[in-house]
């Protein structure tokens, strides 16, 4: 390491392994002044250098420095400074690659907007009155073919037989007891198909399923009359509490059925409907 009296400034070199840790006490060669010697610190140590990491001066190994003699930058103070930039990019790449990885696995914005647009698609008021009927179409279906299915003239007959003491014809039972489930039955083939007609945005469905409303609104009330017309001609004892709680039946069970699909039906007139039917 380089040394300087402090006196007259007489400068030399000396190696830092020959001064203890105490320092080294000696006497100028020229004006004979006598001063300590520090050894420097390992921390001073670890950042001195023969070439300046800034401007590039260097002493060629002769006499390392911690500032740099022509730029007067601090070697500490600069290489802390690097590092501590490196450190930011290097965290800023992280967050990008971060970023990136998350954009990618984000659906792009066309992608949601296409979803969003297709989910009110879906819930147009075509597809869901079309889902509706098709749910009631499907369920009468199954009623229909259960009961078809299960129609035993021969069964029935002997049961009424027993109650009534009294012989029917098959064509009386089937009018009964069996070509209601036909009904059943045949509506909900039609319903079905009626269902998927609009589904398709076709104007024979739209008309279709108008007149479909329309039936069921006078069909209702009218197997309900039938039948209690059938229970005033039947062998039985009446009163009448009877004809009252069967005429009310009637009544309510047609306000029940017909409002609400009356309402359907003038709804499938609106601009929302017909504007996008076609032929």
């Amino acid at each position: 390491m380089k040394i300087s009296c402090p006196k007259c400034n007489a400068s030399g070199t000396l190696s830092e392994h020959e001064i203890p840790e105490a320092g080294r006490y000696i006497t100028c060669p020229r004006c004979k002044e006598g001063f300590t010697v520090s050894k420097p610190s390992s921390e001073n140590n670890s950042y001195r250098v023969d070439t300046c990491p800034s401007c590039g001066y260097s002493t060629f190994g002769d006499e390392p420095f911690s500032t740099c003699p022509k730029c007067g930058v601090a070697v500490k103070t600069f290489i802390e400074r690097q590092q501590e930039e490196l450190l930011a990019k290097h965290n800023q790449e992280l967050l990008g690659k971060k970023l990136n990885n998350v954009e990618t696995s984000a659906p792009p914005p066309e992608a949601t907007t296409n979803t969003v647009a297709d989910l009110i698609e879906n819930l147009h008021p075509v597809n869901i009155i079309s889902w509706g009927v098709a749910a009631v179409a499907i369920v009468l279906f199954c009623l229909g073919l259960w009961g078809v299915l299960g129609f035993d003239s021969a069964k029935i007959q002997e049961t009424l037989l027993l109650e009534r003491d009294e012989q029917f014809s098959r064509l009386s039972v089937f009018l009964h007891y069996g070509l209601i489930h036909w009904i059943k039955l045949l509506y909900g083939i039609t319903a079905l198909a009626v269902a998927v007609l609009f589904m398709k945005r076709l104007k024979v469905g739209l008309k279709a399923l108008s007149y479909l409303l329309w039936a069921t609104i006078f069909l209702v009330p009218l197997l309900y009359i039938i039948t209690f017309i059938d229970w005033i001609i039947g062998p039985i004892p009446h009163s009448v509490s009877g004809y009252v709680i069967n005429c009310m039946e009637i009544i309510f069970i047609s306000a029940l059925v017909g409002v609400p699909l009356y309402l359907l039906e003038r709804y499938l007139h609106q601009r929302i409907i017909t504007s996008i039917v076609k032929l």
